[in-house]
């Protein structure tokens, strides 16, 4: 592995994930509390790290490049590794940690906030 590849910080993809997803410097800078100067920061130091540009302007909209296909899909697997380190770390302390997702009916679902409330007792 490069280097340079492992000078890159957590923080910088999750600004590059942010930025992907939003294809905006400046929604990405409001949706992560940053400046728009420090994201260009950010995304110009990681394009130094992985030596090739990530986004390219055709007119005024922002493209991902091949290699940012490339780090957006090993990020991906970076978070989700991570996630289940968190699980894992959880479960050696005897905690349940995760995410659930319900769905309900729309009659209940006034109902549902007390009854998860109840069960996180």
């Amino acid at each position: 592995m490069r280097k340079e590849l492992q000078r890159i910080t957590l923080r910088q993809l999750q600004v590059f994930r942010a930025l992907c997803g939003n294809l905006s410097y400046s929604r990405t800078a409001e949706e992560m509390a940053l400046t728009q100067p420090a994201v260009s920061l950010q995304m110009r130091q990681l394009e130094e790290l992985v030596g090739q540009p990530l986004f390219e302007y055709v007119g005024r909209k922002l493209y991902l490049t091949e290699a940012a296909n490339l780090l957006l899909a090993a990020s991906g697997d970076v978070f989700n590794r991570l996630e289940i380190l968190d699980m894992q770390l959880a479960a050696l302390q005897g905690t349940l940690h995760g995410e659930l997702r319900l769905a309900v009916a729309s009659s209940i679902q006034y109902l549902t906030p007390h009854l998860l409330a109840a069960f996180r007792e």
